[in-house]
């Protein structure tokens, strides 16, 4: 008996989780104990680069070697050549797909454009599904379901099936989904598919593909249909309205939202966008991180819809060295607040005659703080200058409540 036929099972198949598809097949053959230990290969792997010379063909043989009985738990697959591989490459994930994976992980960049198998939407094994890199689902099968999904990741991927919402479908065949992260996201792009609609989804991360070349002629809205929505992190430009939301379960909620490109808030703006919905979806919300100092001025300009926000007990706000206008407003709107914290610097201004007359006027003394209860005060960039302690001065003689 070898050495290692000699290890537990547990280091066995660990030491089997770092070869290749091909040598995870060829291992069967070597001994009967290895035969059910090597059935169940950990991860399968390949990231464009050649590796002790075997290209993405032997690769591919490899795991087509893999014999039926066996079980791959985690599959990934990264491909940025220039080679157009669709056949091949569909031969290998339709392959992995009846072996049992359970995470999967596909970046394929092919400018020629790719279309997944169908196979991809029916896997009934797959928990977590990570696709990428700048392809579009173009269309879903009719038996689309994904009846184990829990993660989903989109990176730079697109839904251009005409006529229909094909996003809202996927997601609506995915009845355990938890988690959905939509990286590099160009929304005005997705024309019929811009809804989130799932009753299980928990987490939602939406971060958008860059600010420039925004086109915002179609536009037009954006809907959140998802009661058990725990965590919300937003990023991305804002459409003319948000015709359905539902943030019923909502604790914790992260936004840096902008209007057109190279444009801020102003009051002209309730003219023409119409966010009230999402503010109000808002006003159950625990924890409150306003990320860029025009997620704060969108409150500020649509003030009179705002509702109350009896249940936060935290704001983080990001507001450079812009005036605090918005800020009084906010915490006003708070009146169970326990946390603030102020991601930069203290504001104040610099050409003083006075040391009174550092304290901008856009929070006139601080007095918005007098009726506060807020009990914790962060500040993430303070250097006790002068103009800073003067601020402080007038801070901690209005927040009364006040314990760290």
């Amino acid at each position: 008996m070898d050495r290692i036929s000699n290890l537990p099972d547990e280091i066995i198949c660990h030491i089997g989780s770092f070869l290749s598809a091909k040598e995870a097949a060829f291992t069967t053959v070597l001994a009967k104990k290895w035969r059910n230990l090597f059935t169940i290969i950990h991860k399968l792997h390949f990231d464009g680069s050649l590796k002790n010379g075997e290209s993405f063909t032997d690769f591919v043989d490899g795991v087509l070697a893999l014999p039926a009985t066996s079980r791959v738990r985690n599959f990934s697959l990264k491909w940025f050549a220039h080679v157009k591989n669709d056949e091949l490459i569909n031969r290998c994930l339709c392959h992995v797909l009846k072996l049992g994976v359970m995470a999967l992980e596909l970046q394929i960049n092919d400018k020629e454009g790719y279309s997944l198998p169908f196979e991809i939407f029916t896997c009934e094994t797959v928990s977590e599904l990570t696709l990428g890199y700048g392809f579009a689902i173009d269309i879903l099968p009719a038996n689309v379901f994904l009846p184990s999904l829990k993660t989903l990741s989109l990176y730079k991927v697109g839904f251009f099936e005409f006529g229909r919402c094909a996003f809202k479908t996927l997601l609506g065949a995915c009845p355990l989904l938890e988690e959905l992260t939509i990286r590099c996201l160009n929304w005005e792009h997705w024309r019929w598919s811009r809804v989130v609609s799932s009753p299980t989804l928990k987490r939602l991360t939406i971060t958008r593909g860059g600010w420039s070349s925004f086109d915002a002629s179609d536009f037009k809205s954006v809907s959140f249909e998802t009661p058990s929505l725990a965590y919300l992190f937003y990023s991305d430009y804002v459409p003319k309205r948000y015709l359905n939301v539902d943030f019923s379960s909502l604790v914790e909620a992260k936004l840096h939202l902008c209007p057109e490109e190279h444009y801020n808030w102003d009051r002209t703006d309730t003219a023409r966008f119409h966010p009230i919905n999402l503010l109000n979806g808002l006003k159950d919300v625990e924890s409150l991180n306003l990320c860029s100092i025009m997620s704060l001025d969108m409150f500020y300009v649509f003030r009179e819809a705002l509702p109350v926000f009896e249940k936060l007990l935290h704001i983080s706000v990001a507001l450079s060295n812009f005036c605090w206008y918005p800020l009084p407003l906010l915490i006003k709107k708070s009146p169970n607040l326990k946390t603030l914290t102020i991601d930069g610097r203290l504001h104040y201004r610099s050409f003083y005659y006075c040391p009174e007359s550092t304290v901008c006027l856009c929070v006139s003394e601080y007095a918005f703080l007098l009726k506060c209860p807020l009990e914790i005060l962060k500040i993430t960039e303070y250097y006790g200058s002068l103009e800073e302690l003067i601020q402080m001065k007038y801070i901690l003689g209005k927040l009364s409540c006040l314990e760290l």
